[in-house]
């Protein structure tokens, strides 16, 4: 009887926290495309030295919450992230309008694939 106890417990504990990731993985990716999205207006208006600011501030932030979830995420998609933000870094120095748009749809598209992929994925709970 005890047995079963420890089995049951540990299976609603199993199933809370991959409800509880799955909300903070969506969380996380939603927050990123958001703020993306912000950084895609700057540049298609030609505003450089905020795109440049903005994109200096994500990237703090991204390093940040990195440290948290790179013990639950595949390391893939951050490793992909911040090499895309250091060419999109390149493309706003440089002022060319379609690497940085490229690059922004490059990052917003792993963002998207991170929230589809490693919200259900229960592999990622322990």
């Amino acid at each position: 009887m005890k047995t079963s106890w420890f089995v049951i417990l540990g299976t609603v504990l199993f199933v809370f926290l991959g409800v509880f990731i799955h909300d903070k993985t969506d969380e996380f990716s939603c927050e990123y495309i958001d703020k993306f999205n912000e950084l895609e207006i700057c540049i298609k208006y030609d505003d450089w030295e905020t795109a440049s600011n903005s994109l200096e501030h994500l990237n703090n932030s991204l390093i940040e919450q990195k440290h948290i979830w790179y013990k639950l995420i595949n390391h893939g998609y951050f490793n992909e992230i911040f090499m895309s933000i250091e060419i999109l870094d390149q493309g706003i120095y440089l002022k060319n309008k379609m690497v940085s748009l490229q690059e922004l749809e490059k990052i917003k598209m792993t963002l998207q694939n991170l929230e589809e992929d490693e919200c259900c994925d229960f592999n990622r709970i322990f």
